[in-house]
């Protein structure tokens, strides 16, 4: 499956035909990245979205010269010559001999259904961690590793698991463990910062929703109500297994920041 989607990617300032597109994009096993989604032709949560980019460049120590107003009519114009169906954005980011390469394109993306909505999903455990959590840099190694495990347990995400023993975050997503009527989820140190994980945090404080950061073992999962994972195509998505240990999918908080999601979603969109 081809990296790139739909009609037409940018790279650099040039919009090109996607024919053209493998051709073109030669990563290192290690590059500068950003995902989001676009729905009805409208980038969501774009400026946390660039945020990040420009956050994870720096922890990289990668000097780029292109502006946040660059990126954003670049992303534009990506958007305004694909159509607006809903679909996952990337921009990618890294240099070589020819100097820096910037592509914005259109990549596969895979939303839950509604049905994964409604009974949740099944994960397993990969002890793994990232290099550096708090940057998004693709990490093509521990990405590969996740999808043979995947694969080869026919489960929906893995969680990766550190050296100590603590569950950090989803190869592709954010966790929240549910206890107790309360949320928990790994500290920010520990993760790369979810922009759905954001929303999430600022929904629970402005719905009066306890919330704390902490560790959680993995050794300790029986001792919790429930749990979901988060990110730009699952949102707030219900974990129904995590390995043999089942967990309802029922929980009225759950629910409520589904609800919240969505019309915080419908807010972003009137606004535009």
């Amino acid at each position: 499956m081809s990296e790139c989607t739909r009609e037409f990617f940018l790279l650099n300032d040039q919009l090109l035909p996607v024919r053209l597109f493998d051709g073109r994009f030669k990563p290192p096993a290690n590059y500068v990245y950003e995902v989001f989604r676009a729905t009805r032709g409208v980038a969501l949560f774009l400026e946390d979205h660039l945020g990040r980019f420009f956050r994870t460049a720096d922890l990289s120590g990668m000097v780029i010269g292109i502006s946040d107003s660059m990126l954003k009519s670049g992303i534009k114009k990506v958007i305004g010559n694909n159509g607006p169906d809903d679909g996952n954005l990337k921009i990618s980011l890294y240099t070589d001999k020819d100097g820096q390469q910037l592509f914005i394109y259109y990549t596969p993306h895979f939303y839950p259904t509604s049905e994964e909505f409604r009974t949740g999903v099944n994960t397993g455990l990969l002890f793994a961690e990232r290099n550096n959590p708090n940057a998004k840099v693709m990490d093509t190694r521990l990405r590969e590793e996740a999808d043979l495990m995947k694969k080869e347990q026919v489960v929906y995400e893995v969680l990766l698991v550190d050296h100590d023993g603590f569950i950090t975050e989803g190869s592709r997503s954010n966790v929240f463990f549910i206890k107790d009527n309360s949320l928990i989820t790994p500290p920010a140190g520990m993760v790369l910062e979810g922009i759905t994980r954001k929303q999430i945090i600022q929904l629970a404080a402005e719905n009066e929703i306890p919330l704390k950061e902490e560790k959680v073992h993995h050794q300790n999962l029986n001792n919790f109500d429930g749990l979901f994972i988060s990110g730009t195509s699952r949102r707030v998505l219900p974990v129904r297994r995590v390995n043999e240990l089942e967990f309802p999918v029922t929980d009225p908080l759950i629910t409520k920041l589904q609800q919240l999601f969505e019309q915080k979603v419908n807010d972003y969109l009137q606004k535009s």
